[in-house]
């Protein structure tokens, strides 16, 4: 029996065959790895841009909101209305009250006893609802619950 060992050719365990094996399936997995990581990557940026693209679409519709709002603040029978509730006591200024600044210095722009301006320019009918510089309507009130 001695001689059928020595003469085998099977007689000891080959080493090159598992290594190269083993490489092949350590490349094939950290393909596979790298494959799902990616894919990965890519939906979760995918879900980021999602959410930004939300946050951008609902900042323009507040900025066109509030755009419209200071558009009504701005407005002369707004600034008219508030000044009566509060009662400011501010109206029209006259001649003699209008300066100008002309490089550094003052001059007044009417004399003294220039006649008053109309008042009937500032006069709003009651019966319109003035929306001021409005190009869209405004969007109902937001209720928070």
């Amino acid at each position: 029996m001695a001689k059928n060992r020595k003469n085998s050719a099977g007689g000891g365990v080959r080493f090159g065959p598992a290594v190269k094996v083993s490489f092949i399936v350590l490349l094939i997995a950290s393909l596979a790895v790298c494959y799902v990581w990616q894919k990965r990557l890519i939906y979760s940026l995918g879900v980021k841009t999602d959410q930004l693209e939300k946050k951008l679409v609902n900042l323009k519709r507040e900025n066109e909101m509030r755009r419209q709002q200071m558009a009504m603040l701005h407005s002369l029978p707004y600034l008219d209305s508030r000044v009566k509730e509060l009662k400011l006591g501010l109206g029209v200024p006259t001649p003699d009250q209008i300066l100008t600044l002309v490089e550094g210095s003052v001059t007044r722009v009417a004399p003294r006893n220039a006649p008053l301006p109309s008042v009937s320019a500032m006069a709003f009918p009651t019966d319109t609802k003035y929306l001021a510089y409005a190009t869209k309507p405004l969007p109902p009130p937001s209720r928070k619950r």
